[in-house]
């Protein structure tokens, strides 16, 4: 007899598997974001749990958001469906960045994501490795600040540890930031739509596949199963501009064709003026 039909005929209902993917939907959406893992010293300091390409913290003394924020970079931890969407903000709406913090004495800043109900405390201790190099997200050719809270802030209360954010969709990020549904599609937009979403302060990303590496580019072979922040088009070559949360301060421009093959989704958020 099929127990599992029998099941059904009992009103038994199967557990549901737990997977990455339905955890992310659980804590990302907006408004439902919450604590996985509630770990937070006494002062409610969050606390994130171990670090996949760390050996130990070092106190970051560097500025944390001076007037001219530098572009967001991803670091030693593949959270590119954070990362990038951070950069994409960056290039279209910096202040709406900038406004999530607030610096408290003793060196703790105050994160206010949009879709948490509270805020998020964190320090500014950061990993790195035995050099004291540090390993993960920071302002690009400079020290962590406030790329580096942000990112401990959501590693600290949305997933628990760092090494969990290396999963993710790049929506959920846009969602965790700005607190705001994000419009995904597969079909990839012309350089005219693009331009026409830029002028309308739209920001926007694009997902590679797991054979984009087949796809080349100036920069060497599209890095599989990445995230871009798309920041224009030209509209006469059809020529499209995207940035690598890796590198965020080159440039990569593709061909229509190119992005077409190497790219499998886009993510567009609401307008930010």
């Amino acid at each position: 007899m099929d127990h599992r039909a029998d099941g059904a005929l009992h009103g038994e209902r199967r557990p549901r598997v737990r997977t990455w993917r339905r955890t992310l939907r659980a804590l990302a959406l907006t408004g439902r974001a919450r604590d996985a893992y509630p770990g937070a010293d006494a002062q409610g300091v969050l606390l994130p749990g171990p670090d996949p390409a760390a050996t130990a913290l070092r106190e970051d003394l560097g500025p944390l958001a001076p007037a001219r924020l530098l572009r967001p970079r991803q670091g030693r931890l593949g959270d590119c469906w954070v990362m990038a969407p951070m950069l994409a903000l960056h290039e279209t709406a910096p202040e709406r960045l900038r406004s999530l913090l607030t610096g408290e004495s003793g060196g703790i800043v105050c994160v206010q994501l949009p879709g948490v109900p509270g805020p998020l405390r964190v320090d500014r201790r950061f990993p790195v490795d035995d050099r004291g190099i540090f390993q993960y997200g920071r302002r690009d050719g400079a020290n962590p600040g406030w790329v580096g809270v942000l990112e401990k802030a959501i590693a600290g209360h949305v997933a628990g540890d760092y090494a969990y954010l290396q999963r993710g969709f790049a929506r959920f990020g846009f969602e965790l930031l700005l607190g705001e549904s994000v419009h995904s599609q597969l079909r990839m937009p012309s350089a005219a739509e693009i331009i026409a979403w830029r002028a309308e302060g739209r920001a926007v990303v694009a997902s590679t596949h797991p054979f984009s590496a087949r796809v080349p580019s100036t920069a060497g072979p599209l890095p599989r199963n990445h995230v871009f922040a798309v920041v224009g088009a030209d509209a006469r070559s059809g020529h499209v501009h995207l940035r690598n949360p890796v590198r965020p301060s080159t440039l990569l421009v593709l061909d229509a064709r190119s992005f077409r093959r190497g790219f499998l989704s886009v993510d567009v958020t609401a307008p930010l003026g």
